[in-house]
């Protein structure tokens, strides 16, 4: 049970919360300015969240409601500060990025269900308590009820040989999936194993986006693609294999050496739209391009390797809670504002993010948490890479910018588009 603490001027919304929450948290409430004066009486309360009407956003002197959740901390009395809820008229959904950037940690319009306030409530607690990441890079679900979810923190358990397979060490670890360096003993070669964890067997979503991840793989022959080799199931452990892809991810490249050179960087980028044609002319959408899914090999091979996340175009999701599902540099605004049939242009919005990283090193959007970054992909203009390089070429600036436009029908409509637009910087000296 958290203490809670609303402002607000509107006596409704204090009776609306404080019954909504009633046998959930310990809930006061106050109006603004209340007969104290100042933040005694929030203060005292030593509340685990704030929800701050923004009708009663301004104090006087300048500061703000929200600069209140520093006071419990600041007291020495709590080891973590208060989040800060804010609640919204409908109509104001422009004031959004600005109450983010003044210290609020999540937004709720009104009106709102109790279900959906309480979800929200828990889910700014979880991350100012530690209990729940939501690190911009990490990928995340957007659930029915606002809650931004992640994929549980599954461990490798000490499994060593599974069939002909003999696991040699981990390469990586996702939502949905632990991917093993092993030997296959039959063919005496080192291949890439992935296993869906043995306590996700009974998740139907977890089996399900599993096994459209190998066959979307299985169908996918191109040299800008991770070779698929086989599927299947060993003592009730579902797999599957494929190539070992030996290098650096761009990420990597990106957080050692942006910005890169504009032609090496355009190459990249092209490189990647190349796979993502293969993609597209099979009916797929990725639904997870940005620089950690992209390998350069030694010898300047570039390989798309996660398809984790991928979708046959214009079906709907798995489930409900999967609504929006990617990480949120990445996420294109139609998708998060409207969850529905994702389409390639959503995989070409992640590139063009992916272009600005590598020219400038930074991303377009930045924020304090998931919520903040999404919420500037919705209603903020994308900056030129030139505000951040000025050297950067017109060329490279100009297909970025087209790439990040918020309306997808104004971005290049296919991968073959990008490339032609690519062209000039590809065959810069």
């Amino acid at each position: 049970m958290a203490r809670i603490s609303v402002v607000s001027n509107d006596l409704d919304t204090r009776l609306r919360i404080v019954s909504g929450l009633d046998g959930y948290h310990d809930v006061s409430a106050h109006s603004w300015p209340h007969s104290g004066g100042d933040l005694a009486l929030i203060s005292a309360h030593l509340p685990d969240v704030i929800i701050v009407d923004v009708d009663v956003v301004r104090m006087p002197g300048g500061a703000t409601l929200l600069d209140a959740a520093g006071l419990a901390s600041a007291s020495g009395k709590r080891a973590h500060p208060p989040a800060v809820l804010v609640l919204l008229n409908e109509g104001e959904e422009d004031r959004i990025v600005q109450l983010f950037e003044a210290g609020a940690d999540d937004y709720l319009v009104k009106p709102f269900d109790d279900q959906t306030l309480r979800a929200k409530i828990d889910g700014v607690q979880a991350v100012r308590l530690g209990l729940l990441e939501t690190s911009a890079h990490d990928p995340i679900a957007i659930s029915d009820e606002g809650m931004i979810l992640r994929s549980p923190d599954l461990k490798p358990g000490a499994m060593t040989q599974l069939g002909r397979y003999r696991i040699i060490g981990m390469l990586g670890r996702g939502g949905y999936g632990v991917v093993y360096r092993v030997h296959d003993v039959v063919l005496d070669r080192h291949v890439a194993l992935k296993v869906l964890p043995k306590e996700m067997h009974d998740n139907t979503e977890a089996v399900a986006r599993f096994f459209r991840e190998a066959s979307a793989i299985s169908r996918l022959h191109h040299p800008n693609i991770v070779e698929f080799y086989e599927i299947g199931s060993y003592q009730s452990r579902y797999y599957f294999t494929m190539e070992i892809v030996e290098g650096r991810t761009l990420k990597e490249i990106a957080e050692l050496e942006a910005p890169l050179p504009p032609r090496l960087a355009a190459r990249y980028v092209a490189e990647i739209a190349k796979a993502l044609g293969a993609i597209n002319s099979i009916g797929l959408v990725h639904r997870d391009i940005k620089p950690e899914n992209v390998i350069v090999t030694k010898d300047g091979r570039v390989k798309l390797i996660d398809f984790g996340l991928v979708r046959i175009r214009d079906t709907a999701a798995i489930t409900s809670d999967e609504d929006v599902l990617g990480t949120p540099y990445f996420m294109c605004p139609e998708y998060i504002r409207e969850a529905g049939t994702p389409d390639i242009r959503y995989d070409l919005y992640a590139l063009g993010v992916t272009f600005f990283n590598l020219l400038s090193g930074e991303y377009p959007f930045d924020g304090k948490n998931a919520a903040h970054v999404m919420e500037k992909h919705l209603r903020c203009p994308a900056p030129r890479v030139s505000s951040y390089q000025p050297g950067v070429p017109y060329v490279a600036d100009r297909v970025v910018e087209r790439l990040l436009r918020k309306d997808p029908n104004l971005r290049p409509q296919t991968p073959e588009e990008v490339l032609i637009l690519l062209r000039p910087l590809l065959r810069a000296a």
